[in-house]
């Protein structure tokens, strides 16, 4: 194999593209393989990670309709329940999209664990999950179930929970090896599982979510990724911070590192994915190209999008060897 590229597809984006049933996040699954089809044809080591945020919401709020009659499900199995699910979708659409081009490869998922740092829960910061309550369940819920709840003005009370730092990834050598053999690995959706050790040295399950962007970073630093691929559902919050104006945007790392430091980006996506990329290049990596779903496979055949880092890097020319018209 000609390089390693490692490819990031947001929840969001296999979630609302052709809407949110189980049938729609297959055709999004779908439509991902069909713009992935440049690197499913080239010799190039392949890893695909993706979000769950809408995912693991969709499964909380099936259980939380179904409460009063099943047991709840625990955050770090909502996690486990959407990697699989998730994983899934996307394995059979690659596995159908190579057997279009004529390519023999495995595709596997591999279940993921990441340990987080969970030392001070208290003290770490809340993001929103699962349906939104009025008032009177969300006091409710904090007093019964001892959650922290944050309050979205317009829209009503959610659940707050710790967003931990990822520390390592524990099937990493797993991960590695099989990439290594050139096998297609999807792994550590939604950031991994997050997990940690507990008094008796036992690993235990965490309830708190993990940004998928660092864990990008780390599995591509372990596989020595030459271009990290960040798949976005809209174009909108990059346009409104100044980028993805035209059909093609190169930033040099320098030009990144300057727009970091100005803090003039206001969006918490764009500049999370902008501060991941800079990790990646400053780590090494040469290249990250971020695109829309629907834009996918025409930027990674013709050099387009949002490109930072090397306008060369050394995995660059992709072709489609069969199905160029689907």
């Amino acid at each position: 194999m000609k390089g390693t590229v490692v490819v990031l597809v947001s929840g969001e984006a296999l979630a609302d593209g052709h809407g949110s049933t189980i049938a729609a996040q297959f055709a999004n699954a779908r439509e991902l393989a069909e713009g992935l089809a440049p690197l499913l044809s080239a010799e190039v080591n392949l890893a695909v990670l993706h979000g769950n945020k809408p995912q693991v919401g969709f499964v909380l709020f099936r259980s939380e309709v179904a409460s009063h009659v099943l047991h709840t499900v625990p955050l770090d199995v909502c996690g486990a329940d959407t990697q699989g699910a998730t994983g899934y979708m996307i394995a059979q659409s690659l596995r159908n999209a190579l057997s279009a081009l004529g390519k023999q490869r495995s595709v596997v998922c591999v279940l993921t664990q990441t340990l987080v740092e969970a030392t001070n829960l208290e003290q770490a910061p809340l993001k929103a999950i699962g349906p939104w309550f009025d008032r009177d369940k969300a006091e409710h819920y904090r007093q019964m179930r001892k959650w922290k709840i944050i309050e979205e003005p317009g829209r009503g009370y959610r659940r707050g929970v710790p967003s931990l730092t990822p520390r390592a990834i524990l099937e990493m050598d797993v991960i590695k090896n099989l990439v290594d053999e050139g096998k297609i690995v999807i792994a550590a959706g939604g950031g991994g599982i997050p997990v940690t050790y507990n008094a008796q040295g036992l690993l235990e399950g965490i309830e708190g979510v993990i940004d998928t962007e660092p864990v990008a970073c780390m599995v591509a630093q372990h596989l020595s990724a030459n271009i990290l691929v960040i798949v976005v559902d809209r174009e909108e919050k990059f346009i409104l911070s100044g980028l993805m104006k035209d059909k093609t945007h190169l930033l040099s790392l320098t030009e990144l590192d300057d727009l970091l430091s100005k803090e003039t980006i206001r969006s918490a996506t764009v500049q999370g994915i902008l501060r991941a990329a800079a990790e990646f290049l400053h780590q090494g990596g040469e290249q990250v190209m971020i695109s829309t779903l629907s834009k996918l496979r025409e930027n990674l055949l013709n050099g387009t999008g949002l490109r930072i880092g090397s306008p060369h890097p050394s995995v660059e020319q992709f072709t489609v060897t069969q199905g160029q018209n689907q």
